[in-house]
Parts: C-alpha cells; sequence; structure tokens
C-alpha cells in the first residue's frame, strides 16, 4: 500500500516523518512523505528554527499527480498557520472525493502546553483542518486546546473525556486520544462505537512516541482493520519497541 505523509522534517532526533516514514517502510509499505516544514529541532527545546515548505509541497503534489502517482491513505501532521492548513483542507477534501482516508495528527503541545513555537494561529489552523479528516489522533493537551477545555485531571473524568471526543467527532469523523492517562480513548465513527485501549508506560523520556504510534496505526488502518484493533497493536508495537531500545 502507499501511504502520503504530510508533516514536519525535523534535522535533530527520529521523530515526525523520519520516525513515521521509517515505521511504514519497515512494514512494507511505500511512502510518499513531503515536508510541511523543516525544523532543526524538537519544539520542546525553547527554541527553534522552521521554514515553511508550503510551496514546495504543492508543487510536488501537483508533479506527482501529472506522473500518476496515487496514494491509499493521507496523513497530515504539522502545519505552520492558517495559509497552509487552508490549502490543506483542499488536498484532504480532493483525497476524500476519491476515497482515499485521511488521518490528522494535530501536532500542538502536551503536558497541559503549547510546544515552544506554537502559536494561537497555529491552534486555529488545526481547529480547522480537523474538519476535513476522517479521523484524528490528538494526545491529551492537544484535544482540549482545539476545544478551549481546560487540561487539568480531566482524565481522570470520564464524562469529560466523552465530552471532549463528542465535540471533536461531531458524530461523524472517528477520534482517538492517546494519551488519556494510561489508556488510548476515542470513538469509531464508521461503527459508532466508543474506543478504550489500555497500555502500560515505559519510565523514562522518549522522542517520537506519538509518532510512532501513528505510524503503526496507518498501518492496521490500511490492513482494514477495525480502528479499535488498529489501536491495540499499535499501542503494543509501541511498547514492544521501547522496551528493546532500553
Amino acid at each position: 500500500m502507499t501511504i502520503l505523509l504530510l508533516g514536519d522534517l525535523t534535522g535533530r532526533s527520529r521523530v515526525a516523518l523520519r520516525m513515521l516514514t521509517g515505521e511504514l517502510e519497515n512494514r512494507g509499505h511505500e511512502v510518499l512523505a513531503l515536508p510541511t516544514a523543516l525544523i532543526s529541532n524538537t519544539l520542546n527545546l525553547g527554541r527553534a528554527a522552521i521554514a515553511d515548505t508550503t510551496d514546495y509541497l504543492l508543487e510536488a503534489l501537483e508533479t506527482w499527480e501529472a506522473l500518476g502517482l496515487s496514494y491509499d491513505l493521507l496523513y497530515i501532521g504539522y502545519v505552520t498557520g492558517l495559509a497552509q492548513a487552508e490549502k490543506l483542507c483542499r488536498v484532504a477534501d480532493a483525497a476524500r472525493a476519491r476515497g482515499v482516508p485521511v488521518v490528522v495528527d494535530p501536532i500542538l503541545g502536551d503536558n497541559g502546553k503549547k510546544y515552544n513555537s506554537v502559536g494561537e494561529e497555529q491552534a486555529r489552523a488545526m481547529a480547522m483542518l480537523v474538519r476535513h479528516a476522517d479521523i484524528l489522533t490528538p494526545n491529551l493537551t492537544e484535544a482540549c486546546l482545539m476545544t478551549d477545555t481546560p487540561c487539568t485531571h480531566i482524565e481522570e473524568d470520564e464524562n469529560a473525556l466523552r465530552g471532549l471526543i463528542e465535540k471533536l467527532s461531531e458524530g461523524k469523523r472517528s477520534v482517538l486520544i492517546t494519551s488519556a492517562g494510561n489508556a488510548v480513548v476515542g470513538y469509531d465513527a464508521k461503527l459508532g462505537q466508543e474506543i478504550c485501549v489500555p497500555f502500560t508506560r515505559v519510565a523514562g523520556e522518549h522522542w517520537g512516541t506519538g509518532d510512532r504510534f501513528c505510524a503503526l496505526l496507518l498501518d492496521g488502518i490500511v490492513q482494514k482493520k477495525s480502528l479499535a484493533d488498529a489501536a491495540k497493536d499499535a499501542s503494543r508495537g509501541v511498547y514492544d519497541a521501547l522496551i528493546r531500545e532500553e
């Protein structure tokens, strides 16, 4: 299967496009990868040099279309702002019109706060872009940021989590919140089912964990697994990888 990845290419650390591409190619998929931005390092380090690559991305997509290249799934991660998000909304709509599922991973923050270099405009851009997706994979912080929900202790309140998922889903798109305490929780819009996948945390700081989860989830989706089964397998795969790397 062929998967189109649109996200940031980071110069330091195996995260974002670097992690996604490696994991998916290791599982036998053809990957078409284009950067939404070039970023010097991960966004939690205090500062980062960021180059917007919107024009190049759009030209590359037009070139691939002219060459007859196609893909079976579209993933969109980091976006630089509203102008880029508006263009990516059109890319997503064109993909969905061809029957290609669109997965959006709204890269905004973690641990209750935005990443450095992520501003209000990017939060608004992501809130706009997710309405053009079939499946969303925010962490808990990102889910709260996109819905103007306080993050404090929300993972301990089952009703609050359910309300957060409903706001993001609007009953028509699937949602997986990847870090609600010690579980992945969400909603499968296709089946009309809630999802809860408990997981075991591995102590320490692990770069690219969310990206690895998303890559394994994409692998499951293109294999036509249910969203719950794809999430279970992705969680198990992340845990196994982290244990191997210790």
